[in-house]
Formats: C-alpha cells, sequence, structure tokens
C-alpha cells in the first residue's frame, strides 16, 4: 500500500465525510435514525459503486486519460485552495458546521414528506462523497496508479468519522475543518501539478519525490498570499477607461470555469505553454516553469478580492 496517497484520501475524505456526518446526524435527530440509516446505505452503495466502475474504466486508458485526470485535479485542489486563502485572509466566511447543522435542523422540522429524512441523508451523502469519489479516482488512477491505496484512506476516514461521530451524537465543530481543508487543497494543487505535468510531458527531477518540495512551495506561497491579503487597505486612485473596459472583459471570463474563471482559464494557459515548452525544449526546466504557472493562476485569483478589501 502507498502511505502517502493513503494518507492524501484519507485527510481529504475526512473533511467531506465531517460535513456529510453533519446532515445525518441532523437526519437521525429530527427524523430518527432508521430514515438516516437508510438514506446514507443507498448513498454508500452508489458511491462505492463509482469507484469501482470509473476506478476500473480509467485504469484501463491511463496513458489516454492521465493528462485530464491531472489537469481536473489541479484545478478541483486550487478550488480548495483558493477558498482557503480567503478564509485565511478574512475575505470569506468560515465553514461553520454548528451552523449547517441548525439549518438542516430546520428544514427537516418544516418539511412535511414522510421520506424527507432518508432523501437529505442520501443527498448529503452522495454530494459530498462526490468529491471523494473524484480525489480516490483521480489521486489513484491519475499517475502512481494505486487506486487500492486511495480507497483504503477514504475507507478509513469513514470509519473514523462515524466511530467519532457515534460516539458524540452531535456535529464535530472541534475538528479544525478550515485548517484541514487549507492544507487538502495545497496537497491535491500539489498532486494536481506533478499528474498534470507528466501527461504533458514533464519530467519531474527525483520522480514520485519532487512532491515534497511541490507542497512545501505552495504552502510557503500560500503564506505569503494570505499576508498580502491581510495587509491594511490604501486609498485607490481612480481608473482610467481602458482599465475599466478590461476589468469588465476579464470579469466576463471569470466565471467559465469552477468557482473561479480565472484560476482556471490561466492554470490551462500555463498547462498548454509549458507543453509546448516541454516538447521543444528542456522538459525538467518545464517543471519548475508550471509551478510558477500555477503560483501566477493563484495571484491572478486573488487580486480581485485584495482590490475589494482595497475599496472599503
Amino acid at each position: 500500500m502507498n502511505l502517502i496517497i493513503a494518507g492524501v484520501t484519507f485527510v481529504a475524505a475526512g473533511v467531506e465525510w465531517v460535513e456529510a456526518l453533519t446532515i445525518v446526524l441532523a437526519v437521525g435527530i429530527v427524523r430518527g435514525w432508521r430514515a438516516a440509516a437508510t438514506g446514507t446505505a443507498a448513498a454508500v452503495v452508489l458511491l462505492v459503486a463509482m469507484v469501482a466502475v470509473f476506478g476500473v474504466a480509467l485504469a484501463a486508458y491511463l496513458p489516454l486519460v492521465r493528462t485530464l485526470i491531472g489537469v481536473f485535479l489541479l484545478l478541483f485542489g486550487l478550488k480548495w485552495l483558493h477558498k482557503a486563502i480567503l478564509r485565511s485572509a478574512g475575505l470569506l466566511a468560515l465553514h461553520d458546521e454548528a451552523a449547517a447543522f441548525l439549518e438542516t435542523e430546520e428544514e427537516l422540522r418544516s418539511a412535511k414528506s414522510h421520506w424527507a429524512g432518508v432523501a437529505t441523508a442520501f443527498n448529503g451523502v452522495l454530494l459530498e462523497g462526490l468529491e471523494v469519489v473524484f480525489i480516490v479516482v483521480a489521486v489513484g488512477v491519475g499517475g502512481l496508479n494505486n487506486i487500492y491505496s486511495a480507497a483504503a484512506g477514504a475507507a478509513l476516514a469513514v470509519v473514523a468519522v462515524v466511530a467519532v461521530g457515534v460516539a458524540a451524537r452531535r456535529p464535530l465543530t472541534q475538528v479544525p475543518e478550515n485548517v484541514l481543508k487549507y492544507v487538502v487543497g495545497i496537497m491535491l494543487t500539489s498532486f494536481g501539478t506533478f499528474f498534470a505535468g507528466e501527461g504533458i510531458g514533464v519530467r519531474w527531477p527525483g520522480s514520485d519525490l519532487i512532491l515534497l518540495p511541490l507542497i512545501g512551495g505552495y504552502a510557503l506561497a500560500s503564506v505569503f498570499f494570505v499576508l498580502y491579503l491581510r495587509r491594511p487597505p490604501r486609498v485607490p486612485g481612480e481608473q482610467t477607461l481602458g482599465i475599466r473596459f478590461l476589468r469588465a472583459a476579464w470579469g466576463e471570463v471569470y466565471g467559465l470555469f469552477v468557482s473561479d474563471g480565472a484560476l482556471a482559464v490561466v492554470t490551462v494557459a500555463s498547462l498548454l505553454a509549458v507543453a509546448l515548452f516541454a516538447q521543444r525544449f528542456n522538459t525538467q526546466l518545464a517543471g519548475l516553469l508550471l509551478v510558477v504557472g500555477v503560483l501566477v493562476a493563484i495571484v491572478v485569483a486573488l487580486s480581485g478580492p485584495a482590490r475589494a478589501r482595497a475599496r472599503k
């Protein structure tokens, strides 16, 4: 078993299972534990089937899908990291499991349907689990080709979260979920960079070991971004018509991909540029350029919130 892959999926899946547990607990308390167990079991069966089907199917076409999986994993990780940076800088509200629990409880009490509890548990576990399925398949099949280790990490996360949840019988508000999301965002961005780079022809020095400096580099860069966004706002000068026009045009592109269009566009552009560079010049240097491109994408995505704070 690959302990690195199992560890990554354990932490990433654990964050999602904590959110799913909040919904299941609310269903159990308001609508009964039978409804909660029924909806949860149905969702888990479907998720396991999806991991089996997609994992085997993608493994059979690994050379063909490696690049796509890497790109999607990179975008997925950047979405988490982008939100984590904004939360740490105070520009986005922290996720509150207690508030989510109370909101779900209120919705269930007002629902009249007998199947509301089952449906809520099923939808909650399924929606959170879909992200786990993607992480398991992407990390396990994308480049290191170890779907069993990834699935084992996600399964252990289920056991750990359920055990703690059953013992506590309340939302796991003491779990540092926002910190974990920050860590997972860094790790998924690093794995996505590695897999996408391999897919477009980058020859990483040290092979899999390059993941360690990638994780460290993105972590340090993200801390710098947080400190930059926390700095006191300055009074902005009046913008010219050209600047306003460019900002309006960029705003149209902003919502094209993932949760942040600029982040996705710059990332994909960097991947394409590095792919051309790797084919014509130095494949090892291309890895460094890909990391720089990803950091530039994060800077571009964070520039909007930084300007918004400066106007306050």
